[in-house]
């Protein structure tokens, strides 16, 4: 059984990542934490816009295409719903727990400072384990 340390954030894909931290800030008080374009010449991962907000106690991630999508470990995703995040303190161990409960997404990858693991839940809704490697 996986046990998180904490739910981090819901993640969401969206046409127009401004139009999406302005509705945030504006219509529930969401706190700007970062908003961040590409460069120029980044590629796969690198190449997304993103907004961090905080809403309520919690973040939301707006980003124009998810990362691993950029990346191309996925398939091409609708708008709306990304996935939940959770912290958990070993993403290979939990990935070993869940993979004959749940269909893996992605398998355990690096992202920065981060390993990150996709599953979906029962009813196809993508949950996100992260572990922080710093």
């Amino acid at each position: 059984m996986v046990s998180p340390e904490s739910f981090f954030h819901v993640a969401l894909k969206v046409p127009d990542v401004d139009a999406a931290v302005a509705f945030y800030r504006n219509h529930l008080e969401g706190d700007l934490l970062e908003h961040e374009q590409p460069a120029e010449d980044a590629t796969g991962a690198e190449n997304v816009e993103h907004a961090a907000l905080t809403v309520g106690d919690k973040r939301v991630y707006v980003f124009d295409r998810a990362p691993y999508e950029a990346a191309g470990l996925v398939d091409e995703l609708p708008y709306g719903f990304l996935h939940f995040g959770y912290v958990v303190p070993d993403v290979e161990a939990a990935a070993a727990d869940l993979e004959d409960h749940v269909r893996l997404v992605m398998e355990p990858t690096v992202f920065g400072d981060l390993k990150v693991a996709f599953f979906e839940g029962p009813a196809g809704e993508r949950l996100e384990l992260l572990e922080s490697l710093d």
